[in-house]
């Protein structure tokens, strides 16, 4: 399972999103859309929005913002 974390570094969801995976043990990539354009592209072309964190699953499904059921969901059935 590959997760990757979209945001930013002063992000205060995106830093929720980081503790929450940790918490549980999840391995994750972090994609900096302020200090990566191509992170930023991809950002926008899973989500069609810059709105972070986006937090992606295999790269097939996202969870915008800190959304803790919606995330573990998706860990469960990845």
């Amino acid at each position: 399972m590959k997760v990757t974390v979209f945001g930013f570094e002063d992000c205060p969801f995106c830093q929720k999103t980081k503790r929450f995976l940790q918490a549980r043990g999840v391995e994750y990539e972090v994609r900096d859309i302020e200090l990566d354009e191509e992170a930023a592209a991809e950002c926008k072309r899973i989500s069609g929005d810059l709105a972070v964190p986006v937090t992606t699953i295999d790269g097939k499904n996202y969870v915008v913002g800190f959304d803790k059921r919606k995330i573990e969901e998706l860990l469960a059935s990845a």
